[in-house]
């Protein structure tokens, strides 16, 4: 991950950019949606682009 993005991501921190942040896709059912889930927190997150004030936030690195 490039230093300027890591910097942006732990200085904004949101539950998108979490590596406790997991999206569920129930795609092949048809009366479920998908949605983005905090696993450690066990709870659904309604909207990622808002700041959470969470403890727990760790980011997420991507491997290369």
């Amino acid at each position: 991950m490039d230093d300027k993005v890591k910097e942006y991501r732990l200085k904004h921190k949101k539950c998108s950019f979490c590596k406790y942040c997991h999206y569920r896709d129930w795609s092949d059912l048809h009366f479920a949606n998908s949605y983005f889930e905090c696993i450690l927190k066990d709870k659904i997150i309604h909207f990622l682009d808002l700041p959470r004030l969470c403890k727990y936030y760790t980011l997420r690195e991507k491997d290369k």
